[in-house]
């Protein structure tokens, strides 16, 4: 049996929405919004998550470190057209190590599932080498974080 390299999303999370409208230019000749576009909806995610949350990358470079991209995964369920108003539910959950792991939801206005995917980040300090402990500035983001748990209640 093959280990996976990237763990399930935990059941815990802090969780951020925010909107997208597709733009003409995301829709391919098909009229649907081109696959490669629900990364730049993901990455919008991250940002209100960062935003709302005082913890986006200026505040991980403040404190000495990078997080890059390291996996991504992606399933696509239906697709958005132009124009269309779409919900990017982000969700940071709770994982071991020195890593952020982040779920995502992207939503029509009927609330319709259109994709759903997962990202993995990890630190590194300003010259990219790994930091394999987790830096004490995450350890004091993640204390003060309000988790929920995936069956809507609190830890």
């Amino acid at each position: 049996m093959r280990r996976r390299r990237w763990p399930d999303p935990g059941p815990e999370y802090v969780e951020t929405s925010t909107t997208v409208r597709v733009r003409f230019q995301e829709v391919d000749s098909l009229r649907v919004t081109w696959h490669g576009h629900y990364l730049s909806y993901f990455e919008e995610g991250r940002s209100a998550f960062g935003r709302e949350h005082r913890f986006d990358y200026a505040d991980i470079l403040a404190a000495g470190y990078v997080a890059p991209l390291v996996h991504v995964e992606l399933d696509y369920k239906k697709s958005a057209h132009y124009d269309e108003v779409l919900a990017v539910i982000c969700r940071m959950h709770q994982v071991e190590g020195s890593r952020i792991l982040f779920s995502y939801e992207v939503r029509n206005e009927e609330r319709q599932l259109l994709t759903t995917g997962m990202s993995v980040q990890v630190f590194t300090d300003l010259e990219g080498e790994p930091i394999l402990v987790r830096p004490e500035f995450y350890d004091r983001f993640l204390e003060q974080c309000a988790w929920t748990r995936s069956d809507g209640t609190q830890p």
